[in-house]
């Protein structure tokens, strides 16, 4: 069949619409956040065209639709890439194992490789691999470094208990008990006097099933991860053993041209490239010379895709998104398969608008090979290249939902939809009254000697009560120079009252940093718990006449505690897990997906129940909570941020990038910060239409209104537009990165020879 063909699709917001969809095209969906384009793309066309292929093979025999739709015809085996889905949580996970190239690399050693005094060891390929029992260090398990806990430092005082300890780590007043039932005698007994297998088992915990146990080690590495100030007692330590090369001693001493294995996984993808392009053939077998033309053709197209700044052992869970789904798409254009659909969650995402082209050919390369592309996508650049682009509209939430627009690009360009009109023109962004006097000496931050990863030592002022973009190329060092040396040395001056390699810090109050990391990992999690009104809510069911006259407290109205639907947990599914690392949820059948049981959903507030609550929208949450001022104002925030289509039960591990940093941004424009805070912003409108842009635009201008600085790392060319002043880096990614290329106003970089950025400007 040469068409998809939709017929009643009314999942979520969409209305009940029909439509269709051409085969062996590049297909562009569209609208504004919230819109239900990413229900169409994904919870409707990426999940029937999965089950329909599990069920005509016997696996899901007997599950429905649940109703999402009337009839999907022409549909085919479909392979999603969406951002929420594709990140990788393993740290053994890195570029060369998801690429294969470290393989390649393995063979050509086993092949290749000599010692320093001329002669061949007979390892085997495994031996110079870090994943093997054979290759990987035994000091670092093959990670290449390992964490170091100075627990002097952590507990200095020798009569502090163990109970003291939890509580210094801010541990919960209901894990406390558990730790209590679980240590016994030993919670009130100084930390320094317990057995030292008690000891080390609160320090490091134990594994089971893989899996590591709550103790110290593990609460320090989530608050690393997240930034927080805790490397005086907590550091990430190159491991002495084997130096980062992540491999034993023996294929240690084979080399490849005077380069080991280790080290040439160390170079970033353009490093190598240009390393193997200068190994001398006429000293290769046949067999090495083919791994090297393999290996070299791998790299050169990886390098297109704009990755060449990465490394074979950068870790797939410190990727972007965006550098995700570009390893994706390379992995599948070298599979060759067609037939397939393919569907993407925002390939353009964390890309300068110079390194698009070689990413929307590789796109249509991935189409002209006989599959179906289908992007959810707000980029011109690659809507422009579409054979075929659908608008779902017109605004998000219960006022989208449906095809406001289906055609060619001509046609897209004369339509009269919300978000043609910001694409063309129609409607402009909002015009910030840009600051002109940003360069006083006293009213800035300067940065000194800032060589984190690529940084070449490099001296930056940030001027402050002022909006500044940080641009450049992918892996250019702009998370280094602001997540990785400004924020960290910001948290160590605050912490001391002084600081090594930055000076003006005293000239802000604070700082928030609003990164796009999960907010939650599972469905426990929501953005109304993550705001902090859940409690309240909860307390607000407690209070009503019926629940105190059956003594119910706030626990009954949690879907994790003592109002959880018995039969699934209060997760509102029944998972089937097909093979040990592959499920399908089925709703629960006992509570209909509400995920409560029947005595907490028979206490009402305004004729609603609890579970009623949760499927509202932030919108109407703001309506329906209109006397309850504590809960209103954070739910405020984010209608005015363009969010209200979120739904208050929505599980945050759904969100993509974009609206989990908005929805942290909520969060601490919900707290009594004040004026003259520094809010750090990592590519906000990831995610984001330009109408939805234009929103976000009005609130960080608010903030430098109100005496704030905002530091804004981005690509989007209508963001840096708005800026004050801009920071490039470059002048490319990686290693042949690191540099201030240009600085000032906008107007500034566009006349500026060194600035890659300035001519998009115009």
């Amino acid at each position: 069949m040469e068409k998809i063909k939709i017929h009643g699709a009314r999942l979520h917001n969409l209305k009940n619409i029909s439509l269709i969809i051409p085969k062996g095209q590049m297909v562009v969906i569209t609208g504004i956040s919230g819109s239900g384009k990413s229900s169409l793309a994904f919870d409707i066309l990426f999940e029937e065209g999965k089950n329909q292929y599990l069920r005509s093979i016997g696996i899901l025999a007997g599950l429905n639709n649940e109703d999402k739709f009337d009839i999907i015809e022409g549909i085919g085996p479909t392979v999603a890439v969406r951002q929420s889905t594709i990140r990788q949580s393993n740290p053994r996970s890195t570029v060369g194992t998801k690429t294969r190239i470290l393989n390649q690399l393995a063979l050509m050693f086993t092949s290749e490789g000599k010692t320093l005094d001329g002669y061949k060891k007979n390892l085997s390929p495994s031996y110079y691999l870090y994943t093997t029992a054979e290759g990987m260090c035994i000091s670092c398990q093959g990670r290449g470094f390992y964490y170091d806990i100075n627990l002097e430092q952590l507990i200095p005082n020798r009569t502090i208990t163990l109970a003291e300890v939890y509580v210094g780590l801010n541990v919960t007043a209901g894990f406390l008990r558990i730790l209590k039932k679980k240590y016994g005698m030993y919670f009130n007994t100084s930390f320094w006097m317990l057995p030292e297998d008690i000891r080390d088992e609160v320090v490091y915990g134990t594994y089971e099933n893989g899996k590591q146990s709550y103790c110290l080690e593990r609460v320090l590495r989530n608050a690393y991860e997240k930034g927080e100030d805790v490397e005086e007692v907590y550091r990430k330590k190159l491991c002495p053993d084997c130096h980062g090369e992540r491999i034993s001693e023996e294929p240690k001493e084979v080399f490849l041209y005077g380069k080991r294995i280790g080290e040439l996984a160390q170079m970033t993808l353009t490093g190598l490239y240009d390393y193997l392009n200068e190994v001398p053939e006429e000293g290769l077998s046949q067999f090495g010379k083919n791994i090297v033309k393999d290996i070299r053709q791998h790299l050169k197209q990886l390098i297109q895709f704009r990755l060449g700044h990465l490394t074979l052992y950068r870790e797939m869970s410190s990727l972007s998104g965006g550098e995700v789904q570009r390893i994706f798409l390379y992995l599948q254009l070298e599979s060759r398969l067609n037939s397939l659909i393919y569907i993407f969650d925002e390939p353009m995402a964390g890309l300068h608008p110079s390194e698009k082209p070689s990413v929307i050919q590789a796109v249509k390369k991935l189409k002209d090979i006989g599959n179906t592309v289908i992007v959810v996508e707000h980029d011109k650049e690659l809507i422009g290249q579409a054979d075929h682009i659908i608008e779902i509209g017109p605004k998000a939430g219960t006022e989208g939902g449906t095809v406001v627009y289906q055609g060619d690009y001509q046609g897209y360009m004369k339509a009269d939809t919300l978000l043609s009109k910001y694409l063309f023109e129609k409607s402009i962004m909002p015009q910030r009254e840009r600051r002109t006097d940003i360069f006083d000496k006293n009213n800035c931050i300067v940065l000194k000697g800032a060589n984190t990863f690529y940084l070449k030592h490099i001296t930056v002022t940030f001027p402050l009560h002022a909006m500044v973009g940080i641009a450049g190329l992918s892996g250019s060092g702009k998370s280094s120079l602001i997540e990785e040396t400004l924020l960290k040395r910001l948290a160590s001056a605050k912490k001391y009252g002084h600081g090594s390699g930055i000076e003006g810090e005293e000239r802000i109050g604070g700082f928030v940093k609003i990164s796009q990391e999960p907010i939650g990992k599972n469905a426990c999690s929501t953005p109304v718990s993550y705001i902090g009104i859940w409690d309240k809510i909860r307390e607000v069911f407690a209070n009503q006449p019926e629940a105190r006259i059956r003594d119910m407290d706030a626990g009954y109205f949690s879907f994790h505690s003592k109002g959880a639907c018995t039969d699934c947990g209060g997760s509102g599914f029944e998972r089937i897990f097909l093979t040990s690392d592959f499920s399908v949820d089925k709703t629960c059948q006992t509570c209909n997906g509400k995920r409560f049981q029947e005595q907490s959903l028979s206490v009402k507030y305004k004729g609603k129940t609890i579970s009623d609550v949760l499927e509202m929208s932030i919108t109407q949450a703001v309506h329906f909570f209109a006397n309850q001022a504590s809960i209103v104002k954070p739910l405020c925030i984010l209608e005015q941020m363009g969010m209200g289509y979120l739904t208050l039960g929505q599980p945050t591990s759904s969100l993509s990038g974009g609206e989990a940093q908005r929805v942290k941004l909520a969060k601490e424009l919900g707290k009594q910060h004040g004026s003259n805070m520094l809010y750090v912003l990592d590519e906000p409108t990831t995610g984001l239409s330009l109408y939805d842009t234009a929103l976000l635009l009005k609130i960080l201008d608010k903030l430098v209104s109100n005496g704030n600085s905002v530091i804004i790392i981005e690509h989007n060319i209508a963001v840096l537009k708005s800026c004050d002043y801009i920071i490039e880096l470059g002048p490319e990614g990686g290693d042949k990165g690191g540099k201030v290329i240009a600085n000032g106003t906008p107007e500034q970089l566009i006349v500026n020879p060194n600035s890659k950025t300035g001519r998009y400007l115009i």
